[in-house]
């Protein structure tokens, strides 16, 4: 099955513009993949993280006055559902570093920052450094950008001691920056929010194995362990968000980059399924068309959300715009995973092991923050008017 090599003449629309966005965001790095075996991009070990490197990748939504590629969230958007197609194990992990990179941009243009911080960030891209994200984005109820480890003041009197751990944490093996959300500890007993930027090579770093199943095992989403982990004063950010106060202007930057990046790299996933199943020829063409609606409504959805974001506009009414987005996307990939699968037949299930790990695939997106139910209240309680709060 090679849908992402010879997709016509069924090739979907969106996965077309996808394929010319990251051609030109990312030049050579689809035809470095594409020949490669999905079960090999998709293990622990896969070239495709150094490829995304050496394509440029990790500087993709850097502001070009700082070396990057200045991409805008729909070029992103594209781009990530292209990474989909090719290896959904690269889009995940490559997600992650995007929307790290886009909070870090956010913050510091938000902020009273020093040329020293835009330094950081310009070195991302020219260093093509990719940025794991340490945030909480996978702790149950805790928001995408509250602390998860702790942070004191060095006995030393220069910088801070960090201690935690983050898992799943994407990049665990690859990332040569750890971006992770602290508590900082204050004299009064209070704790202030810090960005703590960690060189991934920081003495008291350590990974242990956590993702227990095949698929997406090519993101590296193992547990990252800090261990009295010495970050210097220049390195540790401090934004003017008090925790536990509710969503901020950053935390819905960061929730709405988050949410779009991941929905568009497993719409790319089962982008590629559905364009095997109609380049089979299988099935009525009320069948094949109801694969091929689905997949573009999908992608439609989440594009016209990145337009507003391009706009200039992030606020609370439009993260709510990109959950609801995200949410009916949710359902969209499974309905068509099932319907691309159904067509393709049995034979080619039990001949082709791309089959079984694209459909298990288009599952997971319902296993990333924040779930259906811990935010159906607060979507019913933003649209009777109340600001949107998510636990």
């Amino acid at each position: 099955m090679t849908p992402t090599t010879n997709p016509a003449p069924y090739a979907l629309r969106c996965m077309e513009s996808a394929r010319e966005a990251c051609a030109k965001a990312l030049p050579g790095l689809a035809e470095e993949l594409r020949d490669l075996p999905l079960s090999e991009l998709e293990s622990p070990g896969s070239p495709a993280l150094a490829a995304f490197k050496r394509a440029g990748g990790a500087g993709l939504l850097v502001p070009r006055t700082y070396g990057g590629g200045g991409a805008t969230a729909l070029e992103a958007v594209r781009v990530s559902r292209a990474l989909g197609a090719l290896s959904p194990s690269l889009a995940v992990a490559t997600a992650m570093h995007n929307f790290s990179v886009a909070s870090l941009v956010a913050l510091v243009a938000s902020a009273d920052a020093s040329g020293l911080e835009w330094m950081l960030i310009e070195g991302i891209a020219r260093d093509a450094l990719l940025v794991a994200s340490g945030f909480a984005e996978g702790r149950t109820g805790a928001g995408i950008l509250d602390a998860a480890v702790t942070a004191r003041p060095a006995e030393s009197g220069d910088g801070f001691v960090v201690n935690g751990s983050k898992k799943p944490c994407s990049l665990s093996r690859s990332m040569d920056l750890l971006t992770a959300g602290v508590a900082i500890e204050q004299p009064d007993g209070s704790s202030q929010l810090g960005v703590a930027l960690i060189p991934a090579g920081s003495p008291g770093i350590t990974r242990s194995p956590f993702w227990g199943v095949p698929y997406l095992a090519g993101a590296e989403s193992d547990e990252v362990v800090l261990d009295d982990v010495h970050v210097p004063e220049e390195l540790m950010l401090r934004p003017e968000v008090e925790l536990g106060s509710g969503l901020d202007t950053l935390q819905t930057v960061g929730f709405v980059w988050f949410e779009l990046l991941v929905t568009a790299a497993y719409t790319g996933a089962v982008g590629r399924l559905a364009e095997a199943a109609l380049g089979s020829g299988r099935g009525s063409a009320t069948d094949r068309a109801a694969v091929l609606v689905a997949v573009e409504a999908a992608a439609g959805l989440a594009e016209n959300v990145a337009r507003v974001v391009d706009s200039g506009t992030v606020g609370n009414d439009e993260l709510a715009a990109t959950l609801a987005a995200r949410f009916a996307v949710q359902d969209l990939l499974v309905k068509a995973a099932d319907q691309a699968a159904e067509l393709l037949g049995g034979v080619r299930f039990v001949t082709s092991p791309e089959v079984g790990h694209l459909l298990a695939v288009s599952r997971v997106l319902a296993f990333h923050p924040p779930s259906r139910s811990s935010s159906a209240q607060a979507l019913l309680d933003h649209h009777a008017g109340a600001p949107l709060r998510i636990s």
